[in-house]
């Protein structure tokens, strides 16, 4: 991905091209971006009274394609000796500065490395200090020099902004101050500072912003919620799309500067009043510096606390602190994710690790074995099993109704194409075969796999396997017949919407997750795309999908009337009652960085309203998360992962009430991933019904913790719990009482 960071577009427009050969076989090299070419093309037609110019223009460009910066800059000093203004286009060209700016920052857009940006933009900075694009160079020299704690480079840039910044207000510039203060501001956040001054700029840049926005695209109404008309909404909508980066900016800002939040500040004034806060306890429960992108709660070692797994680094929860014991346990493998389940029946969470090209499966050896892990991949069949890209997503799954668990997963790219997912079946005592051809997996795709979702979408006792796809494929539901794979995402309304109508475009989806949250008794849909402001206005990217379900089991998306905010990386989400109050919050990581995760409260009727920095619960450069109560007080706290380093926040809890169910099914699969829950209060009228699904797997292999969790409110009489398994075998129990960990085992064996 290239980002422009300036007025002018990165794509080159192709104007018309000047009478030479030299500009038409520059142009040429330029459209094929044979950088090296170009230089040595240029290099001999410096001199030439016909084109010198253009071949310097030409020269400067290509030599910071290729990172040679000090050449590229010496090019622009020769062009500018020459009497030509590097801010205006040349004739088959463009800009000369423009070019090379933003050739520069297409190699350190996403590389915030000092060195490497002192390298980038020294010489640029240094040639042409009084330059309109100056401040772009020294925004990332300001970054360079607050990470290497050089006070006198800090001191020199500070001087630099304040001084433009003066000037620009003398003059009345409205716009080169608004620049200015968001190079400085950019400086700072990007090395990972705030304070006090760039809190207070990046609100104001806030303000500006969608006072602008709201002004062009005449919006009216409040910045989140009300009762908007669809007309509003639209409107609405086009102002978060050109306000998203001062909103990141500001989430940013005021985080790292530990900003007080109160009425008035922007932050404070878009969010409800949660019922629940968040409090960091990384350091103190032995996380601190875990650089990890995917993570699996579950306890694996049957000591009543979870335990968590980053893509086959195994953490013992040792009475709330966890302790790596990987090698100790027995694992020796590692990879993109990885998740817990009992794919032999024998009550003991196993581990499956999503490497590619061959994943590897770890047997729990139980409490004679000391909960100890040995690997079975071989004995398995994996050596056997192909992988073609990256495992982005992974679940076990019993797709055939059999009883014991399968894998699904789902393959990202190689080589810029898609790869097909990868279907195990389960054959009994151990063996796992790839059945993806044998089930009709190939009717459909290959796409570029994210996530995988499985859920019992429609309650008959059988597990539909939902698969998130990105680079603009579409989603895929796939629906056991008996024999092979039906693909029903069209029918149900889950596949994302054709962009255009008549076109193959849909969205980046990433992870999704399911659940009820309007509690009537069917489960809902979030899926999480990523959609670039511009290529939404160019026709295709879908927004983020909130699925509700209708009657007829076809789904809605609701996602911008039921409260969600854009916001450009949404990644990973979770459904998950954070306050205990009987209804389905919404958590969704975004991957960028400098951008900010989304915790949304839901109203009690289904609706959303965000809560993210009230509650302490933001998370920047997130991907991952599980949900887990890591202290048993009966609250879910949330596992961030991220590769700049994990977050564990505590939840502060409230006087709600709380019933966690734990599972025991008889039979080839013990985790008993699919069983369906409710949950019926019986001392008041009408009674209270909640319904939930234990799931393996969710958003883009993330796995919470295997219990299942309600949320009582206030209620604090008899329940009756009823247990629809697998295998469509029912347990009912009218004793439990709430505030406690209740363990329900079936009945009878199951097939």
């Amino acid at each position: 991905m290239f980002v422009c960071i300036l007025l002018t577009s990165i794509f080159w427009s192709n104007p018309p091209q000047a009478d030479s050969s030299f500009a038409s076989r520059a142009s040429d090299l330029r459209a094929k971006e044979a950088w090296q070419e170009l230089v040595e093309l240029s290099q001999p037609e410096i001199s030439s009274a016909e084109h010198g110019n253009l071949a310097l223009a030409y020269l400067a460009m290509g030599h910071a394609k290729v990172q040679d910066f000090s050449k590229s800059v010496q090019s622009l000093v020769d062009l500018q000796s020459a009497g030509v203004d590097l801010d205006e286009a040349l004739p088959s060209f463009g800009s000369p500065m423009v070019e090379v700016v933003n050739a520069v920052y297409g190699h350190c857009w996403a590389n915030f490395d000092p060195a490497f940006n002192q390298k980038c933009w020294q010489p640029l900075f240094t040639a042409f200090p009084d330059s309109p694009y100056a401040s772009v160079a020294a925004s990332r020299l300001l970054m360079a020099a607050l990470k290497t704690e050089n006070a006198a480079e800090v001191e020199k840039f500070e001087d630099f902004f304040a001084t433009k910044r003066a000037t620009a207000l003398n003059t009345a510039n409205a716009s080169a101050v608004a620049d200015l203060d968001k190079r400085y501001v950019d400086g700072y956040l990007r090395a990972g500072l705030s304070n006090a001054e760039v809190s207070k700029l990046a609100q104001s840049a806030w303000r500006t912003s969608w006072e602008t926005a709201a002004t062009s695209h005449g919006y009216v109404g409040s910045v989140v919620g009300g009762n908007l008309s669809e007309a509003e909404r639209k409107a609405r909508l086009e102002c978060e799309l050109d306000t998203d980066h001062a909103f990141n900016t500001l989430a940013q800002a005021t985080v790292l500067a530990n900003t007080r939040l109160e009425e008035g500040h922007p932050l404070f004034d878009m969010e409800a009043e949660p019922q629940v806060n968040f409090v960091d306890i990384t350091e103190a429960a032995g996380l601190a510096n875990i650089k990890q992108t995917r993570v699996a709660a579950a306890d694996f070692d049957l000591d009543g606390d979870p335990d968590l797994c980053f893509g086959g680094k195994l953490f013992q929860n040792q009475k709330g602190h966890f302790v790596e014991i990987t090698a100790e346990f027995g694992i020796t493998h590692k990879g993109a994710g990885a998740v817990f389940g009992d794919y032999d029946g024998d009550g003991n969470l196993d581990l499956l690790i999503a490497s590619s090209p061959q994943p590897f499966l770890y047997r729990n050896l139980g409490k004679r074995g000391k909960f100890h892990f040995e690997d079975v991949s071989v004995t398995a069949g994996l050596p056997d099993v192909h992988l073609a890209a990256g495992a982005e997503g992974v679940s076990w799954v019993d797709f055939d109704d059999d009883g014991d668990l399968d894998i699904y997963f789902a393959v990202y790219e190689s080589g810029g194409e898609a790869r097909p997912d990868v279907l195990l079946e389960n054959l009994g005592k151990g063996k796992f075969e790839d059945v993806s051809l044998k089930v009709k997996m190939n009717q459909a795709g290959p796409f570029c796999g994210r996530g995988v979702s499985p859920i019992d979408v429609d309650l008959d006792g059988d597990t539909e396997i939902f698969v998130s796809n990105y680079r603009l494929n579409e989603n895929l539901m796939w629906q056991w017949n008996g024999s092979s794979f039906a693909e029903i995402s069209q029918a149900m309304g889950v596949k994302g919407i054709r962009e255009p109508a008549d076109g193959q475009y849909f969205g980046h989806t990433i992870g999704s997750c399911w659940g009820d949250i309007d509690n009537d008794g069917d489960l809902d849909l979030f899926s999480a795309n990523l959609a670039h402001p511009r290529f939404v206005r160019q026709g295709f990217s879908n927004f983020s999908m909130l699925g509700i379900q209708q009657e007829d089991g076809t789904f809605v998306n609701e996602w911008q009337r039921r409260g969600i905010r854009f916001q450009e990386t949404h990644s990973d989400p979770a459904f998950v009652d954070i306050d205990n109050d009987g209804d389905l919050d919404l958590s969704i990581t975004c991957v960028y960085e400098g951008v900010s995760s989304a915790l949304y409260q839901n109203d009690g009727q289904g609706n959303f309203k965000p809560i993210t920095f009230r509650s302490g619960a933001a998370m920047f450069h997130g991907w991952g998360q599980s949900w887990l109560d890591v202290n048993g007080d009966g609250f879910l706290d949330v596992l961030y992962a991220s590769s700049n380093g994990v977050r564990l926040l505590l939840n502060s809890g409230n006087e709600n009430h709380y019933l966690r169910v734990n599972l025991k099914s008889k039979g080839k699969d013990a985790s008993a991933f699919g069983a369906i829950v409710r949950v019926e209060t019986m001392e008041e009228e009408p009674p209270q019904i909640w319904m939930r699904q234990l799931v393996n797997a969710r958003g883009t292999g993330s796995q919470d913790e295997p219990l299942v969790h309600f949320g009582l409110g206030d209620y604090a009489g008899r329940l009756k719990v009823s247990v629809t398994w697998p295998d469509s075998d029912r347990t009912e129990l009218k004793t439990p009482k709430p505030d406690r960990v209740y363990t329900v085992k079936q009945s009878r064996k199951a097939k």
